[in-house]
């Protein structure tokens, strides 16, 4: 067998390089001095990782497909990602959603709302304060009927006709006028732009 030396100035293994039996010997040991063996915590068959990669972990499995087996059949029940420390055993993933949209309505409003824009590939981004600021300017009142009632954004210019999600393009208006003004372009009411101007 032909051993080449390794040229000068040059690190690492060359492409085509043949490796001596006493080489590869060391790698072999030196891997073996690193790894650390260890039995999967779900099938119990015998295995080897880096110790490095075995420090960091608390359980170990062999493949994805047992840790996959493992949080279906035998993850603690609080260890699970949809426990929060609100769930209950016996019941279903979706009770700390469902508990969640219900104390916090103006959070989902937002996210449905900005995965509409999102889908409609609408550019910019409002924050939630700036929303608040909006509806402070206009006194908490509707746009377009004035009158004191729970608040909606309305798209001045509608996302489905190429308007943008930024804060200048929306305004305030209860749920029967912003369904009454569908997806028009408002402009003939000039007193829906005071409060911005």
């Amino acid at each position: 067998m032909r051993v080449y030396q390794m040229p000068t100035g040059i690190k690492g293994f060359q492409r085509g390089r043949v490796v001596s039996a006493e080489t590869r010997l060391k790698i072999s040991l030196s891997k073996q001095k690193h790894c650390v063996k260890f039995n999967c915590d779900y099938c119990g068959k015998e295995n080897e990782e880096r110790q490095s990669h075995y420090k960091k972990k608390i359980r170990h499995f062999c493949n994805i497909k047992c840790y996959g087996l493992y949080r279906k059949h035998k993850m603690p029940f609080y260890e699970q990602h949809s426990y929060k420390g609100v769930r209950q055993i016996g019941e279903s993933k979706q009770v700390y959603h469902r508990n969640y949209c219900k104390s916090h309505p103006e959070n989902i409003a937002r996210l449905k709302a900005k995965r509409y824009a999102t889908e409609k590939n609408a550019i910019g981004y409002h924050s939630p304060q700036e929303w608040h600021d909006l509806k402070l300017k206009f006194n908490n009142c509707c746009a377009m009927c004035k009158l004191d009632k729970p608040l909606t954004k309305d798209h001045i210019i509608p996302l489905s006709k190429g308007g943008n999600d930024f804060i200048d393009n929306i305004q305030p208006l209860c749920n029967s006028c912003n369904s009454r003004k569908s997806n028009k372009i408002i402009h003939e009411h000039p007193h829906l732009l005071e409060a911005k101007q």
